[in-house]
């Protein structure tokens, strides 16, 4: 519930809206730890999230880099193997 409202701000704030292929506003997230103290190796930042098969073609448009786009996609499916 907490994420959920808290995407719902961003998404009013940014007028953007979170995996939104339709417009090619979307929302993109990173995300990162928030540890006090960094564990080099522990977690990994994540990158573009909300970027899906969807959507990927209108990142391509709205960035006007298609090999960017694909490139940001498929690093973003590696890290979840």
């Amino acid at each position: 519930e907490e994420v959920e409202a808290n995407i719902a701000r961003l998404e009013e704030i940014s007028g953007k809206k979170f995996g939104n292929s339709s417009s090619g506003n979307f929302l993109l997230l990173s995300v990162r730890s928030g540890a006090a103290i960094s564990m080099p190796g522990m977690m990994d930042s994540i990158l573009n999230l909300g970027l899906n098969d969807s959507n990927v073609s209108s990142f391509a448009k709205a960035t006007q880099n298609e090999r960017f786009a694909w490139d940001s996609y498929r690093r973003f499916i590696a890290m979840f193997g």
